[in-house]
């Protein structure tokens, strides 16, 4: 029943932002602002600054705007719907800026004054990139719907509970496929300790 509710309330929601795209953005940002500056948040902290975040989050919402039409909530909720838009907008978000950072040569940096990029650094992040990409290849290839259930518990912080509405599971059900899912990873990365 709740289930239902929560539908017919997105769908409410769906259709302001067809109707009246103002009002229908407010709604959003209202309603998953907080969680999608999170989820941008993790992504790009560190290494850009709360303006650049904003900007970020901002491209989300136009980018939810712009694929109104294409929602559909059978296949599942504006809210993972959002969110999966967000975790790729913070990606291309952060390789559009690094590009372009990286086409910056070392004599303008130093010239305009700005803090050269320590080699050690540099190598860290290459490897944790490399790592990160290692790591979500392998979850990928757990196959649906262990992966995207991995995805929603340690990428977004969602709960085995909020998972299991999701996909219409019992948390129970949710938590066994994430117990599996991580022995899974653990063997195919060779890792001694759990994930």
């Amino acid at each position: 029943m709740e289930q239902w509710k929560e539908r017919e309330k997105e769908q409410d929601v769906l259709q302001t932002l067809c109707d009246d795209p103002a009002k229908g953005i407010r709604a959003m940002t209202e309603q998953y602002g907080g969680l999608v500056y999170a989820v941008t948040w993790r992504r790009l902290q560190g290494k850009f600054s709360k303006e650049d975040i904003e900007e970020c989050v901002s491209d989300i919402f136009y980018e939810l705007y712009r694929c109104r039409e294409k929602i559909d909530l059978e296949k599942g909720s504006i809210k993972t719907f959002l969110l999966t838009i967000a975790e790729r907008q913070a990606i291309r978000y952060y390789e559009r800026k690094v590009e372009h950072l990286d086409k910056v040569s070392l004599q303008e940096q130093y010239e305009r004054g700005e803090e050269l990029p320590d080699t050690i650094d540099v190598e860290q992040q290459t490897i944790q990139k490399e790592e990160s990409e290692r790591l979500l290849e392998a979850i990928k290839g757990l196959g649906e719907p262990t992966s995207h259930i991995i995805i929603q518990k340690y990428y977004y912080g969602l709960t085995a509970k909020e998972i299991g509405e999701e996909l219409g599971l019992t948390k129970n059900a949710v938590e066994k496929r994430i117990k599996r899912g991580l022995a899974k990873l653990k063997q195919a990365l060779g890792m001694e300790r759990a994930v």
